[in-house]
C-alpha cells in the first residue's frame, strides 16, 4: 500500500500535527471532495426557503409593502401627470399608472436579486459561519446564486399577482406578455450580478448596511422606477445607462404601453444592451469575487 509523504511525516513533538508540505511538493490529498456549483446552488436555496417558512408574516410584510405602493401610484395617477421627454405627450392616468406598474414588476425582483447576496453575507458573518464558508471546497458564487433563488421563489408569490394584474390592465399582445416575462428574467440575471459585488464590499468592509440603503434609493431613482429617463439632465442620463435594470423598465413599459411609451433607443439596441450587461456583469462579479477571495484569504480569515 503506497503512503503519501504527509502520511510518512513524523508528527510534530508539541502539537501533534504533521508539517505542512514544502512550496514545491504536490498538492496534498485532502478529506474534502469538490461540490459542483449547482448542488452548492440547490442546497442552498433549499436552505433559504425552509429558513423562510419560519418567517412566513416577513412575506406577508413584503407584499403589503409592494400592495400599499401599488395602491399609491393609483392614487399618484389620478392626481398628476409626467412628460416622457421635451415635445412629447403627458402620461396620466391610466398610461401613468401602467408607468408605475411597469416599474413595480421589476422591483419585486430587485429586492432578492441586488441584495440577497449582502443580506447572505451579513447573516453569515453574525452567525459566525462566514470563515467556514470561505475554507470550503464549494463554489461562493453558486452559494450566493442559491441565496438569490431562495429569495426569487419567495418573490414570486407576489410577481405572478402583479404580472397578472398588469396584464389584465393594460391588455397587451401574446408576444408582448412573453417578452416582459424575457426582460424581466435577464434583469434578474444581471442584478444578481450587481448583487453579487456589492456583496463583496460587506466581505471586505463589514458595515456596509448604510451604504447599501443608499445605493438602493439611488438605483431607484436613477433608473426610472419612478420618473421617466428621458427628463433627467443629460450627466444623470448616462449614469442611469449603466444599470441594467434602467432599460429593464424601458422595456417592461414598452411592451405594456405600446405605441403610448417612446424607449430610449431603438429596442433591438436596448435588448442588446441588456443582454451585454447580464454576461458582462456576471464575469465581472466572478472575477472580484474571486481576487476577493484571494486576498482575504492571504491576509488570513480572521479579518472577516
Amino acid at each position: 500500500m503506497k503512503v503519501s509523504v504527509e502520511e510518512s511525516a513524523p508528527l510534530h513533538p508539541v502539537h501533534g500535527c504533521r508539517p505542512a508540505p514544502a512550496p514545491d511538493s504536490p498538492v496534498p490529498a485532502t478529506l474534502s471532495r469538490p461540490v459542483s456549483s449547482g448542488v452548492v446552488a440547490y442546497a442552498t436555496m433549499v436552505k433559504g426557503l425552509q429558513i423562510a417558512r419560519r418567517y412566513v408574516p416577513n412575506l406577508v410584510g413584503r407584499f403589503v409593502n409592494l400592495a400599499l405602493r401599488m395602491l399609491f401610484f393609483l392614487l399618484i395617477a389620478n392626481a398628476v401627470s409626467f412628460k416622457t421627454g421635451s415635445g412629447e405627450a403627458e402620461l396620466g392616468g391610466r398610461e401613468l399608472f401602467i408607468f408605475f406598474q411597469g416599474g413595480l414588476l421589476i422591483l419585486v425582483f430587485q429586492v432578492p436579486a441586488l441584495w440577497g447576496p449582502i443580506h447572505s453575507v451579513t447573516s453569515d458573518l453574525y452567525n459566525g459561519t462566514l470563515e467556514y464558508l470561505y475554507s470550503g471546497p464549494g463554489s461562493r458564487y453558486a452559494y450566493y446564486v442559491g441565496n438569490v433563488l431562495s429569495e426569487v421563489v419567495l418573490s414570486l408569490v407576489l410577481f405572478v399577482p402583479f404580472y397578472l394584474y398588469l396584464v389584465a390592465y393594460s391588455r397587451p399582445p401574446l408576444g408582448a406578455t412573453l417578452l416582459i416575462l424575457l426582460a424581466t428574467g435577464v434583469v434578474l440575471v444581471a442584478l444578481t450580478a450587481l448583487g453579487v459585488m456589492i456583496g463583496i464590499l460587506a466581505l471586505l468592509w463589514r458595515q456596509v448596511n448604510s451604504l447599501a440603503q443608499v445605493l438602493g434609493i439611488l438605483f431607484d431613482f436613477l433608473a426610472g422606477a419612478y420618473l421617466p429617463v428621458s427628463t433627467f439632465p443629460e450627466p444623470l442620463q448616462w449614469l442611469a445607462y449603466l444599470l441594467p435594470f434602467t432599460w429593464g423598465f424601458d422595456l417592461v413599459r414598452y411592451y405594456s404601453m405600446g405605441a403610448q411609451w417612446t424607449p430610449l433607443l431603438p429596442i433591438w439596441q436596448e435588448w442588446t444592451i441588456l443582454c451585454v450587461y447580464a454576461v458582462g456583469y456576471t464575469l465581472l462579479s466572478r472575477l472580484l469575487l474571486d481576487r476577493a477571495e484571494r486576498m482575504v484569504k492571504q491576509r488570513g480569515l480572521h479579518i472577516i
